[in-house]
């Protein structure tokens, strides 16, 4: 029986916890939510807040555009304009519908419309595949404001210019829903009384 556990495909133990991929694509990507979450990575603690790719990408677009302005010597207002069209990143969104945010496509560019099927054919298109649900196809979650809980000190990344970390989902071992605060005030745990440690 245990042998029979084990011998199924060795790529769903590499694959993403399913639960996490959903609450990712479906609350914060799609639905604009942030959550406070802390993550268990090959022995790091990392908490912080869930944020969409697409404010991810936003950030990154502005931050890399801002760049580039400040490097052109007395820019026209078409030149700023091209700056800021090669760095806008927000088009490369994993899990986002492209017609939200480049609008519907024209008739001209629909296909052709299919030839009617025989009924034979059109019964095979009622046969039920293994998994019609799937897995929304995304790799990445965005992680605000992170800090690093162990190894101690907690490392923060709160005042750099971009504070979103691009976490991929496979790397993840396990995780919680939740922030975690970090305390760095210890005048609660003074340091024992050297005469009073016994050895």
């Amino acid at each position: 029986m245990f042998n029979e556990f084990m011998s199924g495909d060795p790529d769903f133990w590499r694959e993403p916890d399913f639960l996490l991929v959903d609450l990712v694509s479906g609350f914060v990507n799609k639905g604009g939510m942030e959550l406070g979450i802390t993550l268990f990575i090959k022995g790091l603690v990392v908490t912080g807040t869930l944020t969409s790719e697409q404010e991810y990408l936003k950030a990154i677009s502005g931050m890399f555009a801002t760049q580039a302005k400040k490097s052109l010597v007395n820019p026209t207002k078409q030149e700023i304009k091209n700056t800021e069209e090669v760095f806008d990143f927000t088009g490369l969104a994993e899990d986002v519908d492209l017609t939200e945010l480049y609008g519907q496509r024209d008739d001209e560019f629909e296909d052709e419309p299919e030839p009617e099927k025989e009924p034979e054919e059109k019964l095979k298109d009622f046969e039920p595949e293994d998994d019609e649900r799937g897995t929304p196809a995304i790799r990445h979650l965005h992680l605000k404001d992170p800090v690093i809980i162990q190894p101690q000190p907690a490392v923060s990344f709160m005042h750099s210019q971009v504070s979103v970390l691009r976490i991929k989902l496979t790397s993840i071992d396990g995780w919680m829903v939740g922030k975690v605060t970090v305390d760095d005030d210890m005048t609660d745990f003074p340091p024992p009384d050297p005469h009073e440690i016994r050895h």
